[in-house]
């Protein structure tokens, strides 16, 4: 759980919405769902690995990327992962 939380008070210093970090399945917020998707797919070209949840799961507006970690994760691995992740974001929306 320390990895977790360090990896969305992480995010969130670059200025993304991560509305809980209370386990291993941290949402990002991205927005529309056409925004999500196309974040997902950058991640995965970068080795990532995240679903990009939208509706009718969630609502309108609050499509968001889940981000899940493993016990196995090395905090290299969490950490390219951040910068991957943040990097997407400015990409695709214009985050931070």
């Amino acid at each position: 759980l320390a990895r977790a939380r360090a990896l969305a008070a992480r995010l969130r210093e670059a200025g993304l919405q991560i509305p809980c970090a209370d386990s291993q399945i941290l949402p990002v917020l991205v927005g529309e769902a056409d925004d999500a998707v196309a974040v997902m797919r950058r991640l995965l070209e970068a080795g990532v690995y995240v679903a990009a949840i939208r509706p009718p799961t969630v609502a309108p507006g609050t499509s968001r990327l889940r981000v899940s970690l493993m016990a196995t994760h090395t905090d290299g691995q969490i950490g390219r992962a951040a910068d991957a992740i943040i990097a997407a974001m400015r990409d695709v929306v214009g985050a931070s």
